[in-house]
């Protein structure tokens, strides 16, 4: 699954992807700099710690991503 937020600070919209059955969970950050993890949990943690949602034009969508990611299985 990939997920796109308009990030305040770049054209560019940060990303999150989760593919389990590839095995592929990474994040683009607004300097569109990318960060690679060994499992959703992992990235999940991250984007927690490093991502707030006023950093994005639709706060919400932060919280509606990361609460989609948890439900996940």
């Amino acid at each position: 699954m990939e997920y796109l937020l308009k990030s305040k600070s770049s054209a560019i919209p940060c990303l999150i992807e989760v593919d389990s059955d590839s095995r592929v969970y990474m994040v683009r950050n607004a300097d569109t700099s990318g960060k690679g993890f060994n499992t959703k949990e992992e990235l999940l943690h991250w984007v927690s710690q490093n991502w707030k949602p006023e950093d994005f034009e639709q706060p919400g969508q932060l919280r509606e991503v990361l609460e989609a990611l948890h439900a996940e299985e």
